[in-house]
């Protein structure tokens, strides 16, 4: 109907009609245009995350620094959280990220800590790796929209591998010619890199070797002298030397020497140092006869073991009363055997005494064994 021929009430209610819908279209133009706008700064704010620290360790503060552009138009949050590397990449937000990784996420930057103004903007951060090995540091740039924190950037990732303290000089002297019984010190020169501790022990050689750590020492329950135990001494830069004093009897003993930290347990450096107390004796060859036989057809069969590294000549005889045969025989790689005639007085005999014999030397105590055996026929 044209509009000279609508009645005066309708062309007031079209006519209002048309200016409430060109308000709503101007309005909705520009909340529109306000949200492309707050997406298209969005789409251009960015982080990234740096590190200055040249050489990382573990418990040493990693230096790390986060920068980039704020492109929106309030106040943004720099987030961030470390974890051990080598699984999933940076997840898109903090909150994704952390309910992911739950026990390993550890904060840098939690919602809230660190605030960054429109423009360009840079903070300074750090972290310390708890052990040796490699972490995978995560950053965000976020802002609360809608009460919710969103992030406005791509995730920031940077790998960082730490290395364990460094221990440049662990040195143990002990003075040669000790006297049993008359007090000796011993010697620690030590260097590192950090704080760490020094434990010691002294026990005889024939406890078997020092174990891999001070702890594990303790457990096997060792009969020892304790030099620098429980609580350790503590160490730091250096060269530095530290003296204890003691006295043992005669004998061989093994000073057993731990550099151990920042972490209970977690060693860094060893030294195993032999110390011998007056003129020990030397070692048992420790002659054992596994076999020994005897038959009046065939003659007498000795075979044994001997101690690790015993090298020698051993006199073997087969005796019947005051009738004897000797042989000799070379033992190597801790085994020997020997077989021969018994002599003409077990002609008769019912039984034979065996015996394997080791003169001495000064690497190896002297040793005789004897075995009494039946003669078969």
């Amino acid at each position: 109907m044209p509009l000279h021929l609508m009645p005066r009430c309708a062309r007031r209610i079209s006519s209002a009609v048309i200016i409430a819908i060109a308000v709503l279209t101007a309005v909705v133009s520009v909340v529109l245009a306000g949200g492309f706008a707050a997406s298209a700064m969005a789409d251009t704010s960015s982080i990234a995350v740096a590190t200055s620290t040249a050489t990382p360790e573990q418990a040493v503060p990693v230096d790390l620094t986060f920068s980039g552009t704020n492109a929106l138009t309030g106040s943004a949050e720099v987030e961030s959280v470390v974890r051990p590397a080598g699984g999933l990449a940076c997840l898109a937000s903090y909150q994704e990220d952390t309910s992911t990784f739950p026990g390993e996420d550890v904060a840098i930057f939690a919602p809230g800590a660190q605030s960054v103004s429109p423009g360009a903007y840079e903070v300074s951060g750090s972290f310390k790796p708890p052990a040796p090995g490699s972490y995978q540091i995560c950053a965000w740039l976020a802002q609360n929209q809608n009460s919710a924190d969103q992030a406005v950037s791509s995730p920031a990732t940077l790998t960082v591998a730490a290395r364990g303290p460094h221990v440049s000089q662990l040195a143990v002297i002990v003075p040669k010619d000790l006297q049993s019984n008359v007090t000796f010190p011993v010697s620690y020169t030590t260097q590192t890199d950090q704080q760490l501790s020094l434990y010691s022990v002294m026990y005889t050689a024939d406890q078997g070797p020092c174990s891999a750590s001070f702890g594990l020492n303790q457990q096997q329950g060792k009969v020892e002298t304790l030099l620098s135990a429980f609580g350790g001494t503590s160490i730091f830069g250096g060269p530095a030397t530290h003296t204890v004093s003691t006295k043992q009897k005669t004998g061989l003993y093994l000073v057993c020497t731990w550099v151990e930290g920042p972490n209970a347990g977690e060693v860094d450096d060893a030294a195993s140092t032999p110390v011998t107390v007056g003129t020990p004796p030397p070692p048992s060859a420790k002659l054992t006869l596994t076999k020994a036989a005897a038959s009046h057809r065939h003659g007498a069969t000795v075979s044994g073991s001997t101690a690790k590294g015993f090298i020698g000549r051993l006199a073997v005889s087969a005796a019947c009363g005051s009738s004897t045969a000797r042989h000799m025989v070379t033992a190597r790689s801790s085994r020997f055997s020997s077989a021969f005639a018994l002599p003409g007085g077990c002609r008769h005999a019912q039984k034979v005494k065996l015996t394997v014999s080791w003169a001495g030397s000064s690497a190896f105590a002297k040793q005789t064994v004897i075995r009494t055996v039946a003669i078969a026929k």
